[in-house]
């Protein structure tokens, strides 16, 4: 599995509940084709409406097309001037912007971040003249992860897909749970099931980027599942060896000698 989707909507938020994780449910997940069809959802028609608008509104069909929104989407993270987040991502700072209004609606969890870290910042600037109060974006310190795997989280939850890879899922497993983002959390396991059944070297990949996320849960759930495979896949490999039987060497033939 090379990418996931999410099927959360982008556009239609009306309210902040409808976007809570939680009540995502796994058979709700998968991919999206970009381009949407629903017959069955038709307006409303009223009773004076006559029976040629209402054979009209039967034979209407709603489409969604959102590849071009998810790309807009994906480009508006690498203009920092039309952001208004930015988080300094691990111990060099890498700086990584954001919309406060797009992950505060997509994530529950980053919602509160945000608006905790907006109090702190009002409770300082409280203290100062209003002079100072010209900057108006919000810088948030992000110290357990990797710029690379933070990246790639905010771009989830910024256009709901991303590239799951052997390097990159421990940190995007970790950034799914944190973060309440079920389908991203699913895709990762569905990933990881592929390469512990794989050949290939992935999992020695994805073993080495667990151990630089061991101060998570979830890489040390994922490092134990990973070290059960291994002593699995190491016992069906090893060949059963035959007792071993010690031998003495025999004495050698006395010669006798008759005069």
């Amino acid at each position: 599995m090379e990418k996931s989707d999410s099927k959360a909507l982008l556009v239609q938020n009306d309210e902040l509940d409808i976007l809570t994780t939680e009540h995502i449910e796994n058979d709700d997940i998968g991919f999206s084709s970009g381009y949407e069809s629903n017959p069955e959802s038709t307006p409303e028609v009223d009773d004076s409406s006559d029976q040629e608008s209402d054979c009209n509104l039967k034979d209407a069909v709603n489409y969604n097309s959102t590849s071009a929104l998810c790309d807009r989407l994906k480009y508006i993270l690498s203009m920092p001037e039309l952001c208004d987040v930015t988080f300094l991502v691990g111990p060099t700072k890498v700086p990584i912007y954001g919309v406060k209004a797009i992950l505060g609606t997509r994530s529950r969890v980053m919602y509160q971040l945000i608006l905790q870290k907006q109090k702190e910042e009002e409770e300082k600037r409280s203290h100062k003249s209003r002079k100072s109060r010209g900057n108006s974006r919000l810088v948030i310190d992000v110290k357990k992860y990797e710029p690379e795997d933070f990246r790639k989280i905010i771009q989830f939850i910024h256009c709901g897909t991303v590239d799951v890879t052997s390097k990159s899922v421990t940190g995007l497993l970790c950034g799914a749970n944190q973060f309440k983002l079920v389908d991203l959390k699913v895709a990762c396991w569905d990933f990881i099931k592929r390469c512990l059944k794989s050949e290939n070297g992935s999992m020695a990949v994805m073993r080495k980027s667990a151990h630089q996320y061991s101060h998570h849960k979830t890489a040390e759930k994922l490092l134990s599942k990973i070290s059960k495979h291994f002593t699995q896949t190491s016992r069906e490999t090893t060949p059963t060896l035959p007792s071993i039987c010690t031998v003495k060497p025999s004495s050698p033939p006395k010669l006798t000698t008759t005069v």
